[in-house]
């Protein structure tokens, strides 16, 4: 079950028990996740917290009790499990601009629905409601410099030498694109995801663009310049949000958890396919000056498919057949 099916799964578990105190532990088993992952990822779609999104279906179910019921305030605060009636009355107040009893009096127009999820797909974006969950770029003609490593904890020390390189060289490295690539993979040898990839050696590529004038020069602050990755990507945000068994931040973990989106974008279009010729993935590191002092997690990170159109795959078919 992916993560989109386990967020529906918690939405209808809340459902059901509108009338409960709801029991958040419960509802990540519902989701199949964490439960730091579930709250970080159903904020990052609703925009809202799960405890928020509760608390505005209660007070939505309320409001229709306290037009349409004759029961008393505080009776209907205890049913939606309110300790009193002034807390009841605060929080209905908060959200819909009115007391309990003006609303009995006057009525009120407050709604909040069930929320649905929906997918479709619009100008090559993967939308879930109103949110971008994958969104497609194209990239040509690029330039960037690179810095190249092939020993333990890769990622860590490319990444470092290109701070350092940037702290000295660059003054607006913040505004920056970064790209990074390990490419035989993180585990080329086959073995199994572990959280201390650092143990293993592996060969990564960490990538900043260049801009402008930049780009035509053969080299930039003493590094060579070299052809950006090219065609056509499905990008997504990646939310940090799987620990390993120790509670550490798992980022690879992360970002299997962001590859079932693009899995969902290549299934509702008939017009993509994963360009597999290419390989593995980029991950876009986006960068605070905070981390380029201090280092550690980046301030935001995406990750990048290679993808064909389906007439470029079909031509590349018949090349091979010919």
């Amino acid at each position: 079950m992916n993560y989109l099916q386990g967020l529906r799964n918690a939405i209808e578990y809340a459902e059901e028990h509108i009338l409960d105190e709801i029991d958040f532990d419960e509802v990540s088993k519902y989701a199949r996740m964490s439960k730091s992952s579930f709250q970080r990822f159903f904020l990052l779609i609703a925009d809202m917290t799960f405890a928020e999104y509760i608390r505005k279906r209660k007070i939505d179910s309320a409001v229709y009790d306290l037009l349409h019921t004759d029961d008393k305030i505080i009776d209907i605060a205890m049913k939606y499990c309110y300790d009193s009636a002034a807390a009841f009355s605060r929080s209905v107040k908060m959200l819909t601009g009115m007391k309990p009893s003006e609303i009995r009096q006057k009525g009120s127009h407050f709604h909040f629905p069930k929320l649905v999820l929906e997918f479709n797909i619009s100008g090559g974006e993967l939308m879930m409601n109103k949110k971008t969950i994958v969104k497609i770029e194209e990239h040509h003609r690029e330039k960037v410099i690179a810095f190249r490593v092939n020993c333990k904890n890769p990622e860590n020390v490319a990444w470092g030498l290109m701070s350092k390189w940037c702290v000295e060289n660059i003054s607006d490295r913040t505004a920056r694109r970064y790209i990074g690539i390990a490419p035989a993979g993180h585990h080329p040898n086959g073995n199994p995801h572990q959280n201390a990839s650092e143990q293993e050696t592996h060969p990564y590529v960490a990538m900043m663009f260049l801009v402008g004038d930049e780009c035509e020069k053969k080299s930039f602050h003493g590094l060579p310049v070299e052809d950006a990755p090219e065609g056509l990507f499905l990008v997504n945000d990646v939310v940090l949000n799987q620990y390993d068994e120790n509670g550490a931040l798992d980022m690879a973990l992360s970002i299997m958890k962001a590859s079932e989106s693009f899995v969902e974008f290549i299934n509702k279009t008939n017009q993509y396919e994963f360009d597999c010729g290419k390989g593995t993935f980029y991950e876009e590191h986006i960068f605070s000056e905070k981390w380029f002092e201090q280092g550690g997690v980046p301030e935001e990170f995406k990750m990048w498919v290679p993808i064909l159109k389906n007439d470029q795959l079909q031509s590349r078919i018949t090349e091979k057949s010919i």
